[in-house]
Parts: structure tokens; sequence; C-alpha cells
């Protein structure tokens, strides 16, 4: 077993005969080999082994394989990452990168994170409300520290989604039904014709209720109610006006509606909540591909949350960004944006809030020899009314040959209090409640990532990363014996750990994977000395095996967390399986069926126990099962 007393080594050694080949999004050179693209590390388009940081990416093959109909389920297979959810229903899914939840999430480059962000976690972003998967070209997303090219909320990083552009006419619908009154609809379909380009995907998901297993091995129905369900669609226009330069219009629109179970073990009432986003932007690039591309933007992202009250977020923002040779070895990307964001929550406001942000930034790109790269960047942030800062950063890359590489990057951070984290204000009588502080200090800090990518044969691929990261001021929301909720700036916040993965290609059908994450949390709140954070689960695993050929796509894979606190979680442990499978009878036709939680495991994600048992459940085993059509 992993979780023995040597739980890291037998880990590591595991991983000498498991692995699969990373998720990625290639293209093919002149003379045959594949080279992994990264755009999204440092705004610049580079091959993965250039890249000075911890990057893995997915593309659309892979979700298909891995039958993933959300981003949240295909994140969950990424090394490194963890999706945590407080079970499902409307709960939120909170991605956690390096054990850091202040992750920016772009579609397209375009920024969705909230400026309202809420009262339980420093995360700002749902991933369930992303576009559908059937739209999604790869997904790009780097690990570390990020803040001098995309501000605020990249502190553990980025993730990039990038969505299709139209070619050829083609379209796909798919069909799934399954455990709990489960039912899924999606299609996609999209073309072009001369310089006009359109691509549309939606999606339908309902849920009519959930199981789980508690710690003492019985499985019972979610008390009260735990349906919803939740539809998405997004669109994509493309006009060209040459071959170099042309406008995109993107539409992304998504509404969950259904029941928000409290946790079981000492609530068994739910409440209704609706999620909405209506996010809409326009783009015009220029000098595609070149050196010296660019492109202006505007967008604007609406969210309404309702809970007990309604909340809407509304930001616009306008932003530029251009590319500039100086010499044949050295690139300057320089940029700006100007970001407005405003949040109606009359029920938990006193009024109406908003803030400015006006931001330049610079990164430079330099091949100071043959096999080695020094990136440095530099950002100015100004929050009207609240803050503003110049942040640095630097990495440096070691490029040993085409399948290895080693760098370290260092990133300063500098990240505003949240609109709730000022003004929410909400009290329950006799002291209790939600209480901000309007006086909080930004998030200060340093973040650094030093790593290695190498081949220890030609089918054998090794991943070994470092990080920590030291935050003053770090903020959060604290409570006392009488339930009362404050928020308050921690003196010092603390993070490191590492991560290992390997991956293997067994033969033409068989392909291996294995992954362990340390993260170790901690926190001086007061100057008193550090304790640890109960919250986060210390060793994380992930593992896979997959079957393919012609017909057939079989995935196993595994999950699994030790180290957890008995103060937070009813188990200190869990392993849990997911097992899915494709059979393609035709070119049109594809069967597939998930089994998640395989092996019903008992378990949570989100920490929070009382007697023994989880707040927040996951749940227990349910099967999908449908086909897809391809035209």
């Amino acid at each position: 077993m992993i979780f023995g007393k040597h739980q890291v080594a037998l880990g590591v050694l595991g991983m000498l005969i498991m692995g699969r080949a990373l998720p990625v999004w290639a293209a093919e050179t002149a003379d045959g080999n594949v080279q992994e693209i990264v755009i999204t590390a440092n705004r610049m388009e580079n091959k993965k082994v250039d890249t000075p940081a911890n990057v893995s990416l997915v593309s659309s093959e892979d979700l298909t394989n891995w039958n993933s109909r959300s981003v949240a389920d295909a994140l969950e297979n990424v090394p490194g990452v963890r999706v945590v959810r407080n079970g499902l229903g409307t709960n939120g899914a909170n991605v956690y990168l390096n054990g850091e939840e202040r992750v920016l999430f772009l579609v397209d480059g375009r920024r969705v994170n909230t400026s309202m962000g809420n009262t339980s976690t420093r995360e700002t972003f749902d991933a369930n409300t992303l576009p559908p998967v059937d739209l999604i070209d790869h997904i790009e997303i780097v690990k570390g520290g990020a803040s001098t090219v995309y501000g605020a909320d990249a502190v553990g990083g980025v993730i990039n989604i990038i969505t299709k552009s139209p070619e050829k006419v083609s379209g796909k619908v798919h069909v799934g039904y399954g455990s709990w009154g489960n039912q899924q609809w999606g299609f996609d379909v999209g073309g072009k014709e001369g310089k006009t380009g359109l691509v549309v995907a939606g999606n339908r998901e309902k849920v009519s209720y959930l199981k789980y297993k508690d710690t003492n091995g019985d499985t019972k129905k979610w008390p009260g109610q735990s349906n919803y369900t939740q539809d998405s669609m997004s669109l994509k226009l493309t006009q060209d006006f040459t071959d170099q330069d042309g406008l995109t219009f993107t539409y992304d629109y998504s509404d969950l509606d259904g029941f928000s179970p409290y946790s079981v073990v000492d609530y068994y009432s739910s409440s209704f909540v609706t999620k909405k986003t209506n996010n809409v932007s326009l783009m015009y690039d220029w000098n595609r591909n070149e050196k010296n591309s660019g492109f202006l933007r505007a967008y604007r992202n609406y969210n309404h949350y309702y809970n007990y009250g309604h909340m809407y977020e509304m930001d616009w923002a306008v932003e530029g960004q251009q590319n500039v040779a100086l010499s044949d070895t050295n690139r300057l990307l320089a940029g700006a944006e100007f970001r407005h964001a405003s949040v109606n929550n009359t029920d938990f406001y006193d009024e109406k809030k908003s803030y400015e942000n006006r931001s330049l930034y610079l990164q430079d790109q330099w091949e100071l020899a043959p096999t080695w790269q020094l990136n440095t960047g530099l950002r100015y942030d100004n929050y009207h009314n609240l803050a503003s800062r110049t942040t640095g950063s630097a990495a440096i890359n070691k490029k040993f040959d085409e399948d290895s590489h080693a760098y370290f990057a260092w990133n300063q951070v500098f990240k505003v209090p949240n609109m709730d984290d000022l003004y929410y204000w909400s009290s329950w009588g006799n002291g209790a409640g939600y209480f901000a502080n309007p006086n909080l200090r930004p998030e200060t800090g340093n973040v650094y990532t030093l790593g290695w990518d190498f081949k220890s044969s030609p089918s054998t691929d090794w991943h070994v990363s470092a990080f920590y990261s030291n935050l003053h001021d770090a903020i959060r929301w604290v409570t006392d014996d009488y339930m009362a909720y404050h928020t308050l700036n921690v003196r010092r916040e603390k993070k490191q750990g590492f991560e290992v993965s390997a991956t293997h290609k067994l033969n033409d059908h068989w392909d291996l994977n294995a992954s362990y994450t340390y993260v170790k949390v901690r926190k001086d709140e007061s100057g008193d000395g550090y304790v640890r954070d109960l919250n986060y689960a210390p060793n994380y695993y992930q593992f896979g095996a997959r079957y393919h050929d012609d017909a057939w796509n079989v995935n196993l894979v595994g999950r699994a967390a030790n180290g957890l606190s008995g103060q937070r979680y009813g188990e200190n442990r869990y392993l849990t399986l997911d097992l899915n499978a494709r059979y393609t009878f035709d070119k049109h036709w594809t069967g597939f069926a998930t089994i998640y939680n395989l092996n019903n495991a008992a378990y949570a994600e989100m920490g929070g126990a009382l007697n023994g048992q989880d707040r927040y459940p996951m749940p227990g085993r349910r099967v999908i099962v449908g086909a897809e059509y391809k035209f």
C-alpha cells in the first residue's frame, strides 16, 4: 500500500513501473518530430522544452479518451492538479495548483475569474461554469506564479482553455443516461466558408438525487433535495480579413439551477441555488504566427448568483498586447489592461460596490546562449481607491536536448482583497454571522518554482518540480466559538512541496502513468509561530492505465490522499477509482460508459467533520452510459 510509513518512497518507486504520455497540444515540424507548443506560460508561443515553467497540456483527444463532460473532470487527470468539491449538486469545483487555490482561469486568454470571491476559500472561480468540452481544442495548465503577465489571481498558476477555431464543416451529438436520474445531452457543430467561420456547442446535464457512503460503510441517499440542472452554450465567430489578421467574437452562457445540500451530518435541509454566467468578447488580432503579433480585445463578464439573496457582478475590460522582435534572440512583450468590476449584492452589502484596475506589463525573453533562456518581467497595477504596486518576475531555462530541460522561476505576488472580504455582512443573531473587514491589506509575497523534465528511456518521461511560496498578509475567513466569521490578514502563510510524475508507453496498446504531490501549508496568524493548516491533504497520488486499439479505448484512473487531519475529515486517507470505456462502431457511431468511484469509497475532498462523519461526503458509485454520432 502507498499509505504506509514510507509512502513517499513507495509512491516514487511505483512510478518507475507506471506511466502514460502526458496530455499535450502538439504540432509536427518539417522533420516529422512532434513538438509541444505552449503560449500561456509567458504569453509568447514556445515549445514546452523552451518554457521555464511547470506546464501540462490536455488535448481535445484526451478529453474524448477520458469521457470528460466538464473541464473539472478533465483537470482531475492532470498530475499535481487537485479538484476539490463539497459534494455535488450546485456546489462548486475548486481547483488547486501546488496546494494553492488562488488560480487564474482564462478562456482563449480572457480572464473569467470573479471579483466578488466567496466566504469559504480564496478561489474566485467555479470550474463547473466553463464552456462545454466539445468546444475545447486544448487546455494549458501552468503551475507556479504568473502574476507579472496575468495579474493578481495567478498566485498558484494559470489554466487557459483554448476553444476550437472553425475549419471544415463537421459536428457531433451525444446522449447519456445513468445513476440517480442522470441525463446528459450535448452537441457541437461548426465550419468555415471563405473567410467567415462559426462553431457552436451546447450541453445539458440533469441529476434527480445523490447518494453517498458514510464512514460506517452505509450507503445513504442525500437528505433533502439534491437535484440540479445545468445548461451551457458557447459560440465562436471568426472573420478573417487576410491570413494575418481578423476579428473573433465569442459568447459563453451557463445556467446552473438546483439544490445545494448542507452538511449532511448536522443539517438536513437544502437551499435553492442559481448560478448564471453570460460572457461576451470581441478581439482583433494582427501578424498571426509572427514575432511581432498583437491583439486588442474588449470583453464583458456577467455573473448572477442566488442563495438566500441575489448577487450580481458585471466586469468589463479593454486590453491590448504587442510583441516586438528586438533581435533574433530577444523578444519583448508589452501589454496594458483597464478593468472595471462592480458587484450589486443588496442582501449582504450596504450598497453597490465597484473598483477599477489599470495595469501595464513588460515581458522580455532572451536567448542568452544557444541552450539558455532568460525571461524577466515587470508589472504595475493600480486598483483605484484600494492599492497600487509594481511587481517583478524572472525565470531561467536550460535546454539539454529536445526532450529535456531544467528551469527556475521567481514571481512576486500582489493581490487586493475580494469584494466579499471587504463588504460582506450577514448577521444571524447572538453575535453569529459573516462580518467582512473594509480595512484589509493586500496580499503580497513571493513564489518560487524549480523543475526538471527528462526522458529515462525512449518510452518513459519524467517530471520533477519543487515549489515554495511565502505570503504576507494572506487573507482568511476565521470563526470563533459563537459562529462569528471574520476576515483578517494572516501575518505569514507558507506553502512548500514537490511533484513527481512518470509516464511510460508499454507498447502500441498500453500506456501507464503515476504521480505524487506533497504539499505542506503553514500559517502564522499573529507572530506566535507557524501551525499546520488542517484543511489540506499533504500527500496526493494519481495513477492510471490505458488500453487502446482501433476500436477500444479504456482507462482506469486512481486518485488517493493520506495524512488528512481527523479534526477536519472522517477518514485520514482515501482511494477512489474511475473506469471509462469507449467503443467505435464506425466513423459515425461511438458508444461510451463511465463508472465513477468504482470501489464505492467513503471520502470527502472538502474539510469538515463531526462525530467521525464527513460533513461534505462525495457521491458513491455511479454509472453513465451513452452514445455519440459524428457527421
